[in-house]
């Protein structure tokens, strides 16, 4: 389905973790909701705690928030209080312990160089 408007929404979780998500609309309208921002951070929240490997494996499931209903069962009741479609289309979850970790000795001769790293170097 064409979703002619695009919505990101971001979560952020102690600087570790992030989300961005993708939502679809056919109007902007549903973006200034108070449902739809509600829903927006609900889903950013379920990315980032539950980490799906897809949009079909996030849709499948059981919401952190509230466990009797699936984020696909929720995002078919807001459609429907919005009274137009909303989808997800995709998101992207990166945390801190997933980099790749480079260690670098600081160069003590660098006018960036920490009094520390200088202190450490001597």
């Amino acid at each position: 389905m064409f979703h002619p408007h695009r919505c990101i929404h971001t979560y952020v979780h102690q600087h570790r973790i992030g989300a961005l998500v993708e939502f679809g609309l056919s109007t902007d309208f549903a973006a200034r909701t108070d449902e739809f921002a509600e829903f927006a951070r609900e889903v950013s929240l379920q990315v980032a705690a539950m980490a799906p490997v897809d949009v079909a494996a996030l849709l499948a499931q059981p919401s952190i928030k509230r466990a009797d209903a699936t984020i696909g069962e929720l995002l078919a009741v807001l459609s429907a209080q919005l009274g137009e479609p909303v989808a997800v289309t995709r998101f992207v979850r990166w945390s801190v312990e997933d980099a790749p970790v480079r260690q670098e000795e600081p160069d003590p001769s660098h006018p960036t160089a920490s009094a520390a790293t200088l202190r450490a170097a001597s």
